[in-house]
């Protein structure tokens, strides 16, 4: 079968039997354009079109994610027993959607609210989108431990939930991002935001009507095997990819404005991403997992590489850095929720998926005012032009860190399937009268 045969399946690769899930898949893209609007333009959209200081603007998302991600946790453990079935998942999100929806609205009036006390207009709405975003996300995330299905087909679903998230991504840098760094129009940007939420609404309303009848699950033993590896170091390994994707991607919108002078870098990475997914799951069910890290290492690195040249100012180069970084970063992904859902399919499902986007909130948390500091303490506008200036050299040192991450959790995969084929050798006894397997030998 051709490459090209082998997609197609793999893109069809979701079940019949889970009913729901192109409702399901368009209520995921509806939210992740909420979600990669606050994480890739608000920064921007509160300096640039807000006319907020960096230092500010990077306190104020700082103190709106961890807000989010403590909610989270408590939200996931609080509906750890509660929410068992995709029915219950999905009526939490149609309760939800017109909250979020709202504050989220509200954050994007700022620039049009009296310049003193745009700060605490954009604090005020930002902690109201970000205590409520949590109950559209953590029943969300949930739903693909809550289906009957194996563990490949969870990865096929994971993957096209990726895609979904990717089309998303590509909407929001091609349509919004425009708006606000090659034209500067909040009106415009206000209008985008507007249709996106009512489409957010929408979705979500449709969802219990369309596949919410899947009976509750019975959690099953979990069996680890010799590559398994445990939930900590899944944690610990999103903790560092998230941190430095989030410094990246937070600083991306001021490279296109003041170095591209287009989106084409935020464009391609969300291109990279997405187009990435049905050949990672290809990979992924031929390749073993230290491969596909080092395949993913490989493209933060040659992404690196680039930034640092002499054209990386340059739209080849924008489209070489963004694919290399949206792939790479893309393959990290899909490794690293398939490891979370598989857990979370044993039992207490937005339990574990409480714990994983908690981090994933904390640690972004921490680079959104890692960004904002380094923008208040260097002239950014000029500075992101010098390849080795403190911004350009964060962007970088970012994708280094991606990287790293990607080969420490290669070794230690390694690692531990060397150690799990060692023990499950065959020892011969030391004294023929020890007992083996409850009978003496011979």
């Amino acid at each position: 079968m051709t490459k090209e045969g082998h997609i197609r399946r793999l893109l069809r690769s979701v079940p019949s039997s889970a009913s729901g899930i192109p409702s399901y898949l368009l209520a995921h893209f509806a939210k992740s354009q909420l979600w990669h609007a606050s994480t890739l333009l608000f920064g921007f959209f509160l300096t640039e079109i807000s006319r907020v200081a960096p230092d500010a603007m990077g306190w104020i998302l700082t103190a709106s994610l961890l807000l989010n991600g403590l909610v989270d946790l408590a939200l996931g453990k609080w509906w750890g027993q509660r929410v068992d079935s995709l029915g219950a998942a999905y009526r939490m999100q149609a309760r939800a959607a017109p909250l979020i929806c709202a504050c989220f609205l509200l954050f994007c009036l700022t620039p049009l609210v009296w310049e003193a006390a745009r700060p605490l207009w954009a604090l005020g709405t930002l902690l109201g989108f970000r205590a409520s975003y949590p109950l559209l996300d953590v029943a969300q995330n949930a739903a693909p431990s809550l289906l009957p299905i194996t563990a490949r087909e969870r990865r096929g679903l994971i993957a096209h939930r990726n895609i979904a998230s990717g089309i998303a991504g590509i909407l929001v840098c091609a349509v919004a991002a425009p708006l606000l760094i090659q034209y500067r129009d909040p009106w415009g940007y206000l209008l985008w935001a507007a249709a996106v939420a009512s489409l957010a609404c929408a979705s979500a309303w449709r969802l219990p009507r369309a596949g919410g009848r899947v009976a509750p699950l019975r959690p099953v033993l979990y069996h680890a095997t010799p590559a398994s590896v445990p939930f900590s170091t899944v944690l610990a390994a999103l903790a560092g990819v998230t941190f430095a994707g989030t410094v990246f991607r937070a600083t991306e919108p001021y490279y296109a404005a003041f170095v591209g002078h287009n989106a084409a870098l935020l464009l391609w990475t969300a291109i990279g991403a997405t187009v990435s997914q049905p050949l990672w799951l290809w990979c992924r069910n031929r390749w073993s997992i230290e491969a596909m890290l080092a395949a993913a290492a490989a493209l933060s690195l040659l992404s690196a590489a680039v930034l640092l040249g002499t054209q990386r100012a340059s739209t080849a180069s924008a489209i070489a850095v963004g694919l290399g970084f949206g792939a790479g970063s893309g393959g990290l992904w899909l490794m690293l929720w398939s490891a979370m859902a598989d857990r979370a399919a044993q039992g207490n499902a937005t339990r574990h998926v409480g714990a994983f986007t908690c981090v994933s909130k904390l640690a972004q948390s921490a680079a959104m005012l890692l960004t904002g500091q380094v923008l208040a303490l260097s002239s950014y506008r000029t500075a992101l032009r010098d390849p080795f200036s403190l911004p350009s050299l964060l962007m970088v040192g970012m994708l280094l860190a991606i990287a790293g991450i990607c080969i420490a959790l290669a070794l230690d995969v390694a690692f531990r399937r060397t150690r799990s084929d060692g023990r499950s050798a065959p020892r011969r006894p030391a004294d023929p009268r020890v007992r083996v397997r409850g009978r003496l030998p011979g």
